[in-house]
Parts: structure tokens; C-alpha cells; sequence
């Protein structure tokens, strides 16, 4: 769940075909991955999001 307080106000979330396009993999990759905790992901309810800041300290890392 995405928390206000973890949010920057000035983060971006992005859903899933948004943060594959960063890892340069289709939207249904995204979900997979996010399902096994390969990637920080954030559900609210049945729908999974990205904080962009997240996604790139991710791709930088690993």
C-alpha cells in the first residue's frame, strides 16, 4: 500500500505499462515480477504501482 508519508510529493507513480517501459519489458512482465517481489511495487486494492524514484534506485542497483 502506498503510504502518504512514503511518498514524495513530487514522485511519480507509475502503473504498469509505465514501469515496464523503464525496464524495457511489456506491462505483463511488470505484474509477474511484482507478484514474486522482484521489483518494489505498491497494491492498493487489486491494482499495482511503481514509484518511479524506486524503479530507477532499483535499475541503479542491481
Amino acid at each position: 500500500m502506498i503510504s502518504i508519508d512514503r511518498v514524495d510529493i513530487e514522485d511519480t507513480i507509475l502503473n504498469a505499462e509505465e514501469a515496464g517501459k523503464l525496464f524495457g519489458i511489456e506491462a505483463s512482465a511488470m505484474y509477474k515480477r511484482a507478484k514474486k517481489n522482484m521489483v518494489p511495487s505498491h497494491k492498493m486494492g487489486r491494482k499495482v504501482y511503481f514509484l518511479k524514484s524506486e524503479i530507477v534506485a532499483f535499475i541503479r542497483n542491481n
